[in-house]
């Protein structure tokens, strides 16, 4: 039982180190897309505006933190 627990938990790690720079680009780009849509376009309400500014700061505090612990991109 625990072999199989280590490797599943290695495959995760390995299919998390690949896909970590995809989910940052995606990230940007949807990022990107929703504060374009509210303040290019001029649409979305108000809470729209607050849950893009959170997802914002969640984010880069996301990326800060990897960063700052060492973990890279």
């Amino acid at each position: 039982m625990q072999s199989l627990l280590a490797l599943a938990g290695g495959a995760t790690a390995g299919v998390a180190g690949w896909l970590a720079p995809v989910l940052i680009v995606l990230s940007v780009l949807l990022l990107g897309r929703s504060f374009w849509t509210l303040y290019v376009r001029r649409r979305g309400t108000r809470l729209g505006a607050a849950i893009t500014w959170l997802s914002a700061l969640f984010v880069a505090g996301y990326w800060t933190w990897r960063i700052v612990r060492g973990g890279g991109g």
